[in-house]
């Protein structure tokens, strides 16, 4: 039945993606069912995975950015880290900019993009969201994406920036701000749950059947200077650690990971409790049209092993609010 109410009423859709980290893999699941049940996208508003994921699709690299996430092996990830002293973060996160100009220009502003899309940070000394909605793209994804103990802070002015989601991490304010009527929000920690790590960890290096090499084996063939100079003492280290973080090892020392949780655990840990508290409080003062949320309560904020898993569970979660989505955005577009 045709309902002459909706040509009175504000009809433009808006996406608040929230953060979450590898979460967030799941907002590309997200944004592919609402295009194949024809829910148009007018405007977005993303927090750190969510910025990223937005921008992304607004500059129309969404499909090329899900292959290459799928085809990712960890020694992929560790080649993305690039390690500094722990003085403010433990990655300075160049190389994580350098892999998103493969899909976003150096000079691509914010105002160009096709599709709205805002940026969130944080403003580290008022702990004020700090919304980009002009401006260079790979800057703003940088301080939004400022995870607090992993990314060094971005300088911004007279401040420093951290992690949209320490502030806003599902910004449904900021996409109404913008001009939605019709609002989707995408929260990535509907639950807080905390599993044994074999649980929640899984092999993701795949060996061949007469290949014994070690995962730091691996890096030394490949010889490059980026690879020399984390093999030093304190680059040893830091890969053992991300070794130990993707699993690799664990049925060996697996009682001693489960008392004495190493550094990648305690901080995705951390941060899945802050956000779960943040998002909790936000959606009690923000309610959006229709609030989308994936179960990924099993896997790590910095775990990008496991693309496949996510996608399914974003579009499981898409699919369990199928008739919210008709009955509260299709009828009114």
């Amino acid at each position: 039945m045709l309902n002459p109410l909706k040509y009175f009423r504000n009809r433009s859709v808006g996406l608040a993606l929230g953060s979450g980290g590898s979460k967030g893999i799941a907002h590309i699941s997200v944004i592919e069912y609402l295009e194949s049940v024809g829910v148009p996208i007018h405007f977005i508003a993303g927090s750190s995975i969510g910025a990223v994921v937005g921008i992304i699709y607004s500059a129309g690299k969404l499909r090329q950015f899900r292959e290459d996430l799928l085809s990712m092996q960890w020694r992929d990830m560790v080649s993305l880290f690039d390690p500094v002293f722990p003085r403010t973060g433990l990655m300075e996160g160049r190389k994580l900019v350098d892999f998103l100009k493969k899909y976003i220009p150096r000079s691509a502003k914010i105002e160009d993009l096709p599709v709205p899309v805002a940026v969130v940070a944080t403003d580290y000394y008022s702990g004020y969201p700090l919304v980009f909605r002009s401006g260079n793209i790979l800057d703003a994804l940088r301080a939004s994406v400022s995870i607090p103990g992993v990314f060094t802070p971005m300088r911004y002015n007279e401040t420093f920036l951290l992690d949209g989601g320490v502030s806003n991490p599902i910004p449904i304010d900021v996409v109404k701000k913008m001009g939605a009527g019709l609002t989707i929000a995408v929260n990535l920690h509907p639950t807080l749950t905390q599993q044994r790590l074999k649980h929640i960890v899984k092999k993701v290096i795949r060996r061949d059947s007469e290949e014994e090499s070690t995962g730091l084996e691996l890096l030394r063939e490949k010889n490059s200077p980026e690879v020399n100079m984390i093999l030093d003492n304190r680059g040893a280290h830091w890969i053992k650690s991300v070794e130990a973080w993707l699993g690799i090892g664990v049925e060996k020392r697996e009682e001693e990971r489960l008392t004495t949780p190493n550094i990648f655990a305690t901080i995705s840990q951390a941060i899945d409790i802050m956000e779960y508290m943040n998002s909790t409080l936000l959606l009690k003062y923000y309610r959006p049209t229709v609030l989308i949320q994936p179960e990924l309560g099993w896997l790590p904020t910095l775990d990008f092993s496991q693309t496949s898993r996510a996608l399914t569970e974003g579009f499981n979660a898409c699919s369990r609010m199928q008739g919210a989505i008709k009955r509260r955005i299709s009828c009114w577009i």
